[in-house]
């Protein structure tokens, strides 16, 4: 039996689109979040379009030879609140979680958000998965990742779109 059609996926899919609830974070007003990849990732700059795209799951792969693999934030965190608010048009918690299980279900769809536990966890993950794609604040960002430009913008520069 192939994995990706046993019932043992199917659970495995959903739990990972549902989550677990973890630690609570904090947020900090106007805090820009930044947009990384794995260093492997042949795109600098996305418009903020292709970011929702990607993060709708209606673009699989960065390149020919590169999935694309959607990482998740933590639940209250502040990256997670503003990929609710920015990037999914200010959906809320439920809205997230019947997106992708509608999305599972009726397109059969191969890319699946894994959630991390913590922004921590997220920034590792990231820098050791060749094409993994997530959100965390600009004060997290480790060493072996790219950051990506928004509309053209880094973090922290005026018009950057993806601020709490």
């Amino acid at each position: 039996m192939h994995l990706r059609t046993s019932p043992l996926w199917t659970v495995f899919l959903l739990a990972a689109v549902l989550g677990v609830p973890g630690p609570a974070y904090t947020a900090e007003a106007g805090t820009a979040i930044a947009v990384i990849v794995h260093e492997q990732v042949p795109v600098d700059d996305l418009s903020l379009q292709e970011l929702q795209r990607i993060f709708l799951g209606q673009r699989h792969s960065w390149s020919q030879n590169l999935t694309l693999i959607l990482l998740m934030p933590p639940r209250d965190s502040q990256e997670r609140k503003v990929l609710l608010n920015r990037i999914y048009g200010k959906r809320s918690e439920a809205q997230y979680k019947r997106y992708w299980i509608n999305k599972l279900f009726s397109d059969g769809t191969q890319i699946v958000p894994k959630i991390a536990d913590s922004p921590e966890m997220t920034a590792s993950l990231v820098r050791e998965i060749p094409g993994a794609v997530a959100l965390i604040r600009t004060g997290r960002i480790p060493r072996g990742v790219k950051v990506l430009r928004i509309e053209g913008k880094q973090p922290g520069e005026a018009g950057y779109p993806l601020v709490n």
